[in-house]
């Protein structure tokens, strides 16, 4: 019979497959994991000590830098979450442009991951492809919010602004690309 022992992996955080931004500390014992602990302070911003003396409307664009690459549903979930406590109801348009923003957001958010993932295994064309499209999402972002990475588009109550005239037909174009 075989016998095996064992033993504590680091995954991260400079493992390939994490960026840099995650830590896995796996007990394995032969092939079978036993045990995973995750690591995710490499993430950590501070976020929750600086907004505890802050105004809810002031801590909204600190949520773009939870997560840069979806920061439109981080701007979303702390509007939402205080919108609900304040008893708010947002204007259908405005809710109707935070799911479209989101949307564009969240593509964009999984062709940086497709892309990278791609560049890791060698796939440097559908690299480039992916970085592609998602360079018009964020520009159409950028349209909408009149800023590039961290949008920092909604408020509570609804958003910044309305979508500029033509953006909703721009979109629409995009969407069966």
């Amino acid at each position: 019979m075989l016998r095996t022992e064992e033993m504590l992996l680091n995954v991260g955080p400079q493992h390939p497959s994490t960026h840099g931004v995650f830590r896995l500390v796996i007990k394995i014992d032969g092939e079978i994991i036993k045990e995973a602990t995750p690591v995710i302070g490499y993430l950590h911003r501070g976020t929750e000590k600086l907004a505890e003396n802050l105004q809810y409307t002031q801590i909204i664009p600190y949520t773009d830098r939870l997560d840069y690459l979806a920061a439109m549903t981080n701007n979303y979930v702390l509007c939402h979450a205080v919108e609900t406590m304040m008893g708010l109801e947002v204007p259908d348009r405005a809710e109707y442009l935070r799911v479209i923003a989101m949307e564009l957001g969240r593509v964009a958010s999984h062709l940086v991951w497709w892309g990278t993932y791609l560049l890791d295994i060698g796939a440097t064309s559908p690299f480039l492809y992916a970085f592609r499209e998602r360079e018009m999402i964020v520009n159409l972002l950028t349209e909408l919010s009149g800023a590039r990475l961290t949008f920092n588009y909604m408020r509570v109550g609804g958003v910044k602004w309305d979508a500029p005239e033509g953006w909703i037909a721009k979109v629409a174009e995009f969407v069966p690309y």
